[in-house]
């Protein structure tokens, strides 16, 4: 884990401050890299990730439950049983995980899949902020939780997508996240080394 500056604290962010832009709230891109690269054991534990990072700042409202695909519902906070199914909440945040990861993956060049963004736009996860430009996650609390921690992904990538394409790195063996690609370029990780780097930067499209 790396600190982006003494304040805020993102992992695997570099800590180079020009590579991390500081003039908009990242908080968005915090939470969805703290999901990922910490996931909640517990019911506790993912009620308190909503708390901290989207119910606290105003971006949706408290869930009483989550769901993935064709997983159960799990329940969060007072309607969450006194001593809930472990293995369940397990697999329904890793089946959650594994879908944001392959998301970022596909968003990667030359695949360049960048539909999960025009789907959060589509279905109302993520709006313009108060200046037109800039945009914030804002999902509801029926939604996936795949869905919910890609909006907050779509947020950032919005806002800095010259950022993303030159800088995120998802491993295709083990789909860790980093952004720094002079380490093991942008299709590995320490672990996992490429045998032939893609170092791509994209023109920026004009937000949707």
């Amino acid at each position: 884990m790396r600190q982006a500056d003494s304040h805020t604290s993102i992992p695997t962010l570099p800590a180079t401050p020009s590579l991390v832009a500081r003039d908009h709230d990242r908080r968005a891109l915090l939470a969805a890299l703290t999901f990922v690269d910490k996931p909640p054991e517990s019911a506790a534990a993912l009620a308190s990730w909503f708390e901290k990072h989207l119910v606290a700042p105003g971006r949706m409202r408290r869930p009483t439950y989550v769901t993935e695909g064709f997983s159960k519902q799990v329940a969060l906070g007072l309607h969450a049983a006194a001593d809930p199914d472990e293995v369940e909440l397990h697999e329904l945040v890793e089946a959650a995980r594994f879908r944001v990861l392959s998301s970022l993956r596909a968003f990667m060049p030359p695949a360049a899949d960048d539909r999960f963004l025009a789907a959060a736009i589509d279905e109302g996860r993520v709006r313009r902020a108060g200046d037109a430009a800039l945009w914030e996650p804002c999902p509801r609390e029926e939604d996936l939780l795949s869905d919910i921690v890609l909006s907050l992904f779509a947020a950032d990538i919005l806002n800095y997508r010259e950022f993303h394409d030159a800088y995120l790195c998802v491993c295709k063996t083990c789909l860790r996240i980093d952004f720094d690609p002079s380490r093991s370029g942008r299709t590995g990780c320490p672990e996992h080394q490429p045998t032939a780097t893609v170092s791509v930067m994209r023109r920026s499209r004009p937000p949707l």
